[in-house]
């Protein structure tokens, strides 16, 4: 079998990383993979699971580079394939000072270096165009995100592929009884649950939806919050959420890996944020028969249709997210005919077969 290098830069749990995670194991009887990432979640995961796996352990930015290029010297790979940015500015960096270069895949799962200050962003603009000559084919996880990179004239057009994100659509049928037990563990049996999921990081927008919740909580005390998942701002949050008065309201839950489970007991699932790739949130909503109340931006947008599966909302507007919350909460029956809209969405255009299938057709094509 061919081989692949799958490589990552973040070994935590984030929307690229399951996405790798489901085209390596769907894959894994067609291709032999070498997983190539920090330490973490992921990691163990795969080895686990008995895949090959070399875990990058240097910090040092220079370190790192020449990690890789060991890596890929000894391996030898008939092909890379690297997720999200910085894998690719190491990996390809590191491809500068071999002889023999494999082909190479990057998937962007968001162009999000634009969205750096001005000082840091074209630097990294004209780096990226260098960088791009030692790419094979970029994969866009949507076209939103295309047009941005054919903007900014990083690659050319026919080095580009688009191949949305897809999910185990079956995954999110979930037992009643187990929502249940869930919704009694949290306590929240007699509530209306409005559930966040995301990475607690910049590029979200969570500040956005507890001000929101501040002004729903003083129309009714029976609703609550949830926020799933960790990060960098988890304690700058807390705080806020303090300084609100919402601590009795509002469950930070952490890193969780129930979210089927979750996004089932909830009533309505709230996605607020700045800037998206193609997030997987939506869809996980769609899965599970439930509206979604999500930022009206880029990679958003091709994940919902407004008015029909759920709302978009105008960025940062916390009176437009109130509106909607409580607009979605008067009307059990719009919820459920936007939750079943959003399945029917969901699994016509984001399954996990048809996405493996995509990245299936392309390896092949490229080992041509």
């Amino acid at each position: 079998m061919n081989k692949i290098i799958q490589i990552d830069s973040y070994s935590g749990l984030g929307g690229g990383q399951r996405i790798m995670f489901e085209i390596i194991n769907g894959l894994k009887n067609k291709f032999n993979f070498v997983i190539v990432s920090p330490g973490g979640i992921f990691l163990k995961k795969y080895s686990e699971l008995n895949f090959r796996v070399k875990e990058l352990k240097e910090k040092n930015f220079l370190k790192i580079i020449s990690e890789i290029k060991k890596i890929i010297k000894v391996e030898s790979p008939n092909l890379l394939h690297i997720q999200g940015t910085r894998a690719a500015f190491w990996t390809r960096l590191a491809l500068i000072f071999l002889e023999r270069k494999p082909k190479v895949i990057y998937t962007l799962h968001g162009f999000h270096i634009i969205r750096k200050k001005l000082f840091f962003k074209w630097p990294l603009i004209f780096l990226e165009r260098f960088l791009n000559r030692y790419t094979t084919i970029l994969i866009c996880v949507s076209e939103s995100d295309k047009k941005l990179v054919l903007k900014y004239r990083t690659i050319p057009e026919n080095e580009i592929v688009v191949i949305q994100n897809g999910i185990d659509i079956e995954g999110f049928k979930v037992n009643e009884e187990l929502v249940k037990s869930e919704k009694e563990r949290l306590g929240l049996q007699d509530n209306f649950v409005l559930t966040t999921i995301g990475r607690l990081h910049p590029p979200k927008d969570f500040l956005t939806i507890l001000r929101a919740f501040k002004i729903i909580i003083s129309y009714n005390k029976k609703f609550r919050l949830l926020i799933v998942g960790d990060g960098s701002l988890r304690e700058s949050l807390e705080e806020e959420t303090k300084n609100l008065e919402l601590n009795q309201y509002v469950k930070f839950l952490g890193f969780r890996e129930d979210i089927p489970i979750l996004i089932n007991l909830s009533d309505i699932i709230i996605l607020s944020t700045k800037w998206e790739g193609l997030p997987l949130v939506p869809i996980e909503a769609g899965a599970s028969r439930k509206p979604i109340i999500a930022s009206d931006v880029d990679g958003v947008r091709e994940t919902i249709i407004d008015e029909e599966t759920g709302y978009l909302f105008n960025p940062g507007s916390v009176e437009d997210l109130v509106d909607k919350i409580l607009k979605l909460s008067f009307s059990g029956k719009l919820r459920e005919k936007m939750g079943e809209a959003g399945h029917r969405f969901v699994s016509k255009n984001f399954s996990k077969e048809r996405m493996i299938r995509e990245y299936q057709n392309l390896y092949e094509t490229i080992l041509k």
